[in-house]
């Protein structure tokens, strides 16, 4: 009987589920929230394996191994059930035994377990640790044959990062920052002492760094975090994230160096855009350090990096021009969603033993399924909304778009992760000068400082990008320079320091959404447009055509392009 692989991540944050196919490529991927529709749900991702088990024409019960990005064996060596406890619910004996025996032993490294279902098939669990999990979504869809890893998030489950090279020999590990020296966690910390949700906000601070001097603060706030090899401390004093006691990252000690933080809700000003511009250059000058003494142990060309701290875009775009590396390699899931891809790919090769797969490198994550058009359609007669199907869908969203309609875009199977590349999107023009304004407050629902996304097609990007020789940015998941005559030209998707979160588009994975660019180009001069998720401010990103009427009639949408049939206010 043939393997049949699933990757789960349950770890509290972007619960997700990834099956992959007979060739070890993933063939379907999902977060729960864009099931449940409940924004960044924590819960088991119940309702996305059940998916990608429907998407994929099996039962449940033909899983044959799963694999879960989190390891509780460095847990089990203090036993927190007691056999009272076990007995009023007799589902935790399955607990007790593991942690009893694990202290007995005085040490495990692994847990093994097999579910035997009522029919008698076999399931196996296997648990991966986190940052190997990181490690392997990135290492396993990069195309490399061999690399340095750098993998830094807020935590796992005894350390908060690693770095080391890998080959087709194995991976080598040569450092890992052990709990509580977090780099994620620095960052979160700011984040919330800046009057955000820390593990939430920290790309709207990332945002907000490009208005701020980050001289002002800086010599106060370098001495926090030193650097030493491949390790890297926190002066612990400043902060309390590993506490379960306090109420807040950061401790009174930080209040003392840099005054009072913003209340939550509270308009930022010039005094915390210069906070985080030293915090912003401060966690560049860290990752750049550490991935220079990296290369000087390995001499390696290439990297791939991830882990939360690589949403971080803004230093994304930087790395090829700081650091030794020639090719850089991030993915378009470096934060825990990718975890269940990541755990599937891993386990799947150096936990079962199967070949690599061939040396080719992801450039999409369109893992959803495709809704038929026949299934778009029964939805739009269900809801008795008035629709068209124009002849040439590309052309007509064009126009209205040249027109300064703003327009929701949904084509195809849907993008893992937290970004929009195409397939679920909102679009507008980014010729306009207030079209940044208009979404912020009429769609998106959201802070007008926030900056939106350039798409452009792969080999037009130099003609609006100072680029690195041989960069590319398939999945938002670096920022650069615009180009000043670029900047002059699309003013809605210049951010304050002249920059622009690249999506880089390739007709071959992403046709209709070329296509569109290319006839956008027609009528405005340029194949560029403003594309953002398709979803209102605190809502997930839409999935299904009943998810996109619903968002469309939210919103001041004045557009909805639905597969081949359109919908106009």
């Amino acid at each position: 009987m043939s393997q049949v692989i699933l990757g789960i991540n349950c770890s509290g944050f972007h619960s997700s589920a990834c099956l992959l196919g007979p060739d070890g490529q993933v063939q379907f991927a999902i977060t729960e929230e864009r099931l449940t529709r409940v924004k960044q749900d924590k819960s088991f991702p119940r309702q996305a394996i059940q998916y990608c088990c429907a998407a994929a024409g099996i039962k449940l019960q033909d899983i044959t191994d799963v694999f879960i990005g989190w390891n509780p064996a460095p847990y089990l060596l203090q036993p927190r059930q007691t056999l009272a406890d076990a007995f009023q619910d007799r589902g935790k004996l399955a607990q007790l035994t593991l942690n009893e025996l694990a202290a007995l032993q005085g040490g495990v490294s692994s847990i093994g377990q097999t579910l035997t279902g009522a029919t008698g098939a076999h399931m196996r669990l296997h648990y991966v640790d986190h940052h190997r999990a990181h490690l392997a979504n990135a290492w396993l869809s990069s195309g490399f044959t061999e690399a340095d890893f750098f993998v830094a998030d807020g935590f796992g489950e005894t350390s908060t990062g690693l770095l080391g090279t890998v080959t087709a020999d194995g991976i080598e590990e040569l450092a890992a920052n052990r709990t509580p020296h977090s780099l994620g966690l620095f960052y979160a910390a700011f984040t919330e002492f800046l009057g955000f949700r820390p593990n939430s906000d920290e790309w709207k601070i990332m945002a907000l760094a490009a208005r701020g001097n980050s001289q002002t603060y800086y010599d106060q706030l370098r001495p926090l975090i030193q650097v030493q090899g491949l390790q890297y401390e926190l002066d612990l004093r400043y902060f309390e994230f590993y506490l379960f006691f306090t109420p807040h990252y950061y401790s009174p000690k930080l209040i003392e160096l840099l005054g009072p933080p913003l209340p939550p809700g509270t308009e930022p000003t010039q005094r915390e855009f210069d906070i985080v511009a030293a915090v912003q250059r401060i966690t560049e000058e860290v990752v750049f350090e550490l991935l220079h003494n990296l290369h000087a142990r390995t001499g390696q060309r290439r990297l791939v990096l991830g882990g939360g701290v690589l949403m971080n875009s803004v230093l994304n775009g930087k790395l090829t021009k700081n650091t030794p590396y020639q090719e850089v390699f991030i993915g378009a899931t470096p934060d825990d969603t990718g975890i269940s891809v990541g755990s599937a790919l891993y386990g799947r090769q150096y936990v079962l033993g199967h070949s690599a797969s061939a040396a080719q490198a992801c450039v999409h994550n369109f893992y959803g399924r495709e809704y038929s058009l026949q299934e778009i359609e029964s939805e739009l007669v269900r809801r008795k909304v008035a629709y068209e199907q124009p002849a040439v869908i590309p052309e007509t969203t064009a126009a209205l778009l040249h027109e300064g309609l703003v327009v929701g875009w949904f084509q195809g199977a849907s993008e893992l992760g937290q970004r929009a590349l195409g397939h679920r999107s909102i679009l507008a023009n980014p010729t306009l000068p207030d079209m940044k304004t208009r979404v912020n407050a009429s769609i998106k629902y959201r802070e007008g400082f926030r900056p939106f996304a350039p798409a452009v097609p792969v080999e037009r990007q130099q003609e609006f990008f100072d680029l690195p020789p041989g960069e590319t940015a398939y999945f938002m998941e670096k920022v650069f320079p615009l180009l000043p005559a670029a900047q002059r030209l699309l003013p809605a998707v210049t951010h304050d320091d002249g920059t622009g979160r690249l999506q880089s588009v390739r007709a071959e994975e992403n046709e209709a959404f070329h296509q569109l660019l290319l006839a956008f180009e027609k009528l405005s001069g340029v194949p560029v447009l403003l594309n953002t998720s398709f979803n209102l401010n605190g809502m997930p990103m839409v999935e299904s055509p009943t998810d996109a009427l619903d968002c469309y009639f939210r919103s001041g949408l004045d557009a909805l392009v639905l597969g081949p049939f359109l919908l106009k206010k």
